[in-house]
């Protein structure tokens, strides 16, 4: 089948053996969100087919840990014999300084074609060396985020997002391989002294090739979807939002996005002419592609995008959300404009 639902059930065990330590495992299929992000997220977004997994999180002191071992699928197939399943390791650990900040440093590995690795169980072990010493086959990445608490009413995030390896050639920023991303956000609350008022305004960069990988069934996808950012590789995002209750019942969001995009160039037959390390399932290739990319190359494209929305709630659990946005996308190299609008009217009932 071509296509997947959002089927979800787990199963999760909680318990705290001594003061201010919690230890839980949980077993499951569902949305999860893994690291920092306003708009969204670079490390796991959630936007994309459900996981199944296995998941260990540890909290004591200072100290936060997770560990999650994932199963997903590859891009479709009508053959059957060609569909896969993929696999992914993440573990992460949050130092958690109080009214100062957290700080934390994670992993990831992507992996297939060799059913479930115990290697990449071990939660006390870097995956980047383990995976090396198999052969170097998988896909790692490695991320460190941010987040302060230290200033009233205002919070600031940062994540580094390091696909692959750059130690080598830290001198050539613009070579294939340097396959980085940052992100940087703030979150003001009651701005000016404005009650029920919050502002977000937050960069992303994501240089071309990231999330891809030379063997495309190890790609940071699901179902041909991004696991991480929804802008892609060779990709850079303005994102603001500004929300305001207006009562207890009524809230209204305004947001607004540019994005810039630097996409693959295709001759009529649909044959790459310019691999400009947008597409997260095609990988550099080795003897075609040039070593050395800047930001942002191939077909230029900006993207603005205005979005307004209210939801209502009447009473308990009974929800009424108004939807709106506006996209206007512009393909600088051909100078085409397209416009599109969408629309709705939802009613929700939680029970």
């Amino acid at each position: 089948v071509g296509n997947y639902d959002f089927t979800e059930g787990y199963l999760r065990y909680y318990t705290e053996p001594v003061d201010s330590m919690s230890l839980s495992f949980q077993i499951g299929r569902e949305v999860i969100k893994l690291g920092y992000g306003y708009g969204d997220r670079l490390t796991l977004t959630g936007n994309h087919p459900y996981i199944d997994f296995f998941r260990t999180d540890f909290n004591y002191g200072i100290l936060s840990y997770t560990a999650l071992h994932g199963s997903t699928i590859g891009e479709f197939h009508a053959n059957r014999e060609d569909n896969y399943t993929k696999f992914f390791a993440y573990n992460r650990f949050k130092f958690k300084f109080k009214n100062l900040f957290d700080f934390g440093i994670g992993e990831v590995i992507v992996y297939n074609g060799r059913g479930i690795d115990p290697a990449y169980f071990n939660p006390f072990i870097f995956y980047k060396f383990v995976e090396m010493s198999l052969q170097d086959r998988d896909n790692g990445l490695v991320f460190l985020d941010i987040q302060t608490n230290f200033i009233k009413n205002l919070e600031l995030q940062g994540t580094f997002f390091l696909d692959e390896n750059i130690i080598g050639h830290l001198q050539e920023m613009n070579r294939f391989s340097n396959k980085t991303a940052y992100q940087l956000g703030a979150f003001w609350y009651s701005p000016f002294s404005i009650n029920d008022l919050s502002l977000v305004f937050e960069y992303t960069k994501i240089r071309p090739y990231v999330y891809s990988h030379i063997t495309i069934k190890n790609s940071y996808t699901a179902h041909s979807e991004l696991l991480g950012h929804h802008i892609g590789p060779n990709s850079d995002e303005i994102y603001s939002r500004l929300s305001y209750n207006f009562s207890q019942k009524l809230r209204g969001n305004f947001e607004f996005q540019h994005i810039r995009t630097g996409k693959n160039q295709y001759d009529a037959l649909g044959n790459i002419v310019f691999n400009a390390g947008n597409d997260p399932l095609i990988g550099h290739r080795e003897g075609v592609d040039p070593k050395h990319i800047d930001f942002l190359d191939g077909d230029r494209y900006n993207t603005s995008i205005f979005t307004i929305s209210f939801r209502y709630e009447p009473i308990r659990e009974l929800y009424f959300d108004l939807f709106y946005q506006h996209q206007s996308e512009k393909d600088l190299t051909n100078n085409i404009i397209i416009n599109s609008n969408y629309a709705y009217i939802r009613m929700v009932f939680g029970f």
